[in-house]
């Protein structure tokens, strides 16, 4: 029986008319909430990346669950390496990545899939199928328990051609999947790994989630260089574990480890500084036992969380921009339904709530979004007071949310307020970008390096699971 696929089960809206509809067309014209994402800010992040994991000599695979479109995914990997390493959170993003990868193929680069949870039975299918039609070695998956590794042997050849690549998923200390790497669970699913043909083990995995509470590029090295050590440690242990004949001519295991603070603080290492050179070592050191890659995912648009976790100075050349606002590539257009200012602290009332920005916290501000200095500038008056958490705390902020509403409040000085006005757009930056795409069909595309203000293209969204 033929096994469907995302784009069979999750209809997605036509391209081109989204384009009929939306190219060309000023910001302010366009009806809320809408998402917006600036192609030269992401251009810029992905660049970034690209350039410090090869000055470093390390692999990257990119995430793709943030934005679930293929035109990041290629600015995510460029075109000059040899190799195409992507993980993603759904088999619906594997699906549609396919074309993608096909492509890449046919220009003779390397891809490499990894779907980002320990597998579950009834995802093997579909994922089996995607693993035919790219061949071989091309599709990893996630274990972390022996039954995985049973019911990986039971698949038959007919089903998924080769031998199944895989990675171990280590905690590293987040507590959500895999195993710690002192845990006797990892001899045991290495010698299984080893016993059978039909597994073949690719590497160690770890994600430093809770990166997320850095606060200074220091921190963030710092739970880099944790990350590297409990990976290694895992590593270390399912190699020792393993039939030598297992691992191959290069006898080497792949070690992926990051989360965008941990993997955006590889770009301190550059700095040349007495304490980068010795994180440089400690890599290179990793690098003589392992295939050293960092993996990240929402590194291309950053976020509110992101800005809060400090994992990059807030200040570089205007070639190379690091951590501020200036280098958020989505924002949020909300619409102002009504104005309050009658009461204690001024208020507004937006038609977004939960549903379109998300429901997750920051850690450095109480509120769920900032407005922007857009609505301002494009009317061509000058915002004198944004928000700014780490500078000068006064501006409108989202801050309530529920389901279908957000409300704007507006912090300091209630002598300096901007006040509002019904039927207003304005451009929220969000805390996390991962959770402010899902509502919506797509991205309305800017490029501020030609044009700020005009719709440039529409990116649409993959959907399903």
């Amino acid at each position: 029986m033929a096994t469907l696929s995302a784009p069979s089960l999750y209809l997605t809206p036509s391209e081109t008319a989204l384009k009929l509809h939306y190219v060309g067309k000023h910001l302010k014209d366009v009806q809320a909430p809408a998402a917006i994402l600036d192609v030269a800010v992401i251009r810029r992040n992905c660049k970034l990346m690209l350039d410090t994991t090869k000055t470093l000599g390390l692999g990257f695979r990119a995430h793709v669950k943030t934005h679930k479109t293929t035109q990041l995914t290629r600015l995510q990997m460029g075109e000059d390496s040899k190799s195409v390493n992507l993980i993603a959170s759904t088999v619906s993003e594997i699906e549609h990545l396919v074309p993608y990868l096909q492509e890449q193929q046919s220009r003779g680069r390397n891809v490499n899939v990894l779907y980002g949870l320990p597998v579950a039975p009834s995802h093997i299918p579909r994922l089996a199928t995607v693993s035919r039609i790219l061949g071989p070695g091309c599709v990893s998956l996630f274990v972390d328990q022996p039954a995985h590794v049973e019911m990986l042997s039971k698949v038959e050849d007919e089903t998924w051609p080769g031998q199944i690549n895989v990675f171990v998923k280590v905690d590293a200390g987040y507590h959500r999947a895999g195993l710690s790497p002192e845990s006797a669970s990892l001899d045991k699913l290495a010698q299984m790994i080893g016993s059978q043909q039909k597994v073949k083990l690719q590497g160690a995995y770890a994600h430093m989630g809770h990166s997320y509470s850095s606060s200074s590029p220091e921190e963030a090295l710092k739970f880099l260089r944790t990350e590297i050590e409990e990976v290694s440690k895992g590593a270390a242990r399912l190699t020792k574990a393993l039939p030598q004949e297992h691992l191959g001519e290069g006898g080497k295991l792949t070690i992926s480890l990051g989360a965008t603070p941990t993997a955006t603080a590889t770009q301190n290492i550059l700095a040349g500084s007495a304490e980068a050179e010795e994180f440089r070592s400690f890599i290179n050191e990793a690098k003589k036992h392992f295939d050293v890659e960092i993996h990240a995912g929402v590194y291309p648009v950053l976020d509110m969380q992101q800005l809060a976790t400090r994992a990059r100075p807030a200040t570089g050349s205007s070639e190379e921009p690091l951590l501020s606002f200036r280098n958020l590539g989505l924002r949020i257009m909300v619409e102002v339904a009504s104005v309050y200012d009658e009461r204690e602290k001024p208020e507004a009332l937006i038609a977004a709530g939960s549903i379109v920005l998300g429901r997750e916290p920051c850690k450095s501000y109480h509120g769920w979004g900032v407005v922007t200095p857009w609505s301002s500038l494009a009317s061509g008056t000058v915002e004198t007071k944004v928000f700014d958490p780490e500078g000068e705390r006064s501006g409108w902020i989202v801050g309530r949310i529920s389901q279908e509403h957000g409300m704007l409040t507006w912090e300091g000085p209630q002598e300096d307020v901007r006040k509002l006005q019904i039927g207003e757009k304005l451009l929220v930056w969000p805390n996390h970008a991962c959770m402010a795409g899902p509502s919506f069909w797509g991205y309305l595309i800017v490029d501020s390096d030609k044009d700020a203000e005009k719709i440039d293209d529409v990116w649409v969204r993959w959907r399903g699971w």
